[in-house]
């Protein structure tokens, strides 16, 4: 059965996106935990960390900085990634945390 970020990915359900790509997707945390709570994940279903191509995993990491460019908090920020423990969906993500740049949060 697919993850709940790929019945988004595929619009089976809502999400708020904040950037989209062909491989990659930015979506805000449903339970925020800061101002700035956005999840960043591949659009290719990866169990976990561990089992995410390299190439995959850098993307994700380029697009971090993409996302804290786009806020404009390019030196304050957190990016939190759970491997099975602490991981409630088995779809690899990034959290991207931050106490700025709520105020440049514009969704598609």
């Amino acid at each position: 059965m697919p993850s709940v970020f790929t019945r988004i990915i595929n619009r089976e359900l809502p999400a708020r996106i904040f950037h989209e790509t062909d491989r990659v997707i930015v979506i805000a945390d449903h339970r925020p935990k800061d101002a700035v709570h956005l999840l960043i994940m591949p659009k290719t279903e990866y169990a976990n960390f561990q089992s995410t191509p390299p190439e995959v995993l850098a993307e994700l990491d380029a697009t971090v900085k993409l996302v804290a460019d786009k806020l404009g908090i390019a030196e304050h920020y957190r990016v939190v990634i759970n491997n099975g423990y602490g991981q409630e969906v088995d779809h690899v993500h990034y959290h991207f945390l931050s106490n700025r740049g709520a105020d440049k949060l514009k969704f598609l």
